[in-house]
């Protein structure tokens, strides 16, 4: 069944690590309903927020790939 989730993704580490994050982001893009980023410039991190709307399944498959970049913080919360 295909809910929707809020995932939260804190990149800590900008150089290193927000290539990976923003590819994998394109190759689940047909899931992704909304998209926002925060660039904090001064402290080489960003804050990613996206509704993601998908079942079980996919939605563990993305956080847990997201979750094995060096870096990477990811929080998946349902919203119905």
């Amino acid at each position: 069944m295909e809910r929707y989730y809020s995932v939260d993704i804190i990149v800590r580490d900008r150089n290193s690590a927000y290539d990976k994050v923003n590819e994998l982001l394109h190759m689940y893009a047909k899931y992704i309903k909304l998209r926002v980023g925060y660039p904090l410039d001064s402290e080489n991190m960003a804050i990613i927020f996206v509704i993601f709307k998908a079942n079980n399944d996919i939605l563990g498959s993305f956080t847990g790939k997201l979750g094995q970049i060096k870096n990477v913080k990811v929080k998946s919360i349902p919203l119905n």
